[in-house]
């Protein structure tokens, strides 16, 4: 008897295990499409016989989602659906999903941008000279206007 806790975890982990198995299952049979449906790579340009696996792939993997009414096949059928998108995009880009975009303007104009420049220049202030007798102690403030107010001898210091 399992745990409701660990119950709960291999049902969360069911459906991408589920997706994933579908991943694989779609591209082995893009293997066998391959085989059966071979396409010849020494010819330059597009083969529309590329596409083949891609659409066979993505069409029954919807498919099976919308007229599959099993919620574990349905899963495993998005997987095969994502394998055929995986395909296309291969055929499509001529790169693997995975590798990113990299240069996205091929022979679309030239790269304007200047270039970031990553550090930050000393700040230099514009402050105005000192006098040159400055240097010396400056000159205390005079008490003697105070020292002859009333008004401070009676202060208490605390």
């Amino acid at each position: 008897m399992t745990s409701p806790k660990l119950k709960t975890i291999l049902e969360e982990l069911k459906a991408p295990a589920l997706i994933i198995a579908g991943i694989i299952g779609g591209n082995f049979a893009g293997k066998l499409i391959d085989k059966v449906v071979p396409v010849d790579e020494t010819v330059t340009g597009f083969q529309f016989k590329s596409l083949v696996k891609p659409a066979v792939l993505l069409a029954a993997g919807a498919g099976a989602t919308i007229l599959v009414k099993d919620k574990n096949i349905k899963m495993v059928a998005t997987g095969v659906a994502i394998s055929g998108v995986a395909s296309g995009v291969r055929v499509i880009l001529k790169k693997e999903l995975l590798s990113g975009l990299g240069n996205t303007n091929r022979g679309i104009g030239t790269d304007n941008r200047e270039p970031l420049t990553l550090s930050i220049e000393k700040y230099r202030p514009d402050l105005p000279q000192l006098p040159e007798n400055s240097a010396s102690q400056p000159e205390q403030p005079s008490v003697e206007g105070i020292a002859g107010n009333d008004d401070f001898q009676d202060a208490e210091i605390l």
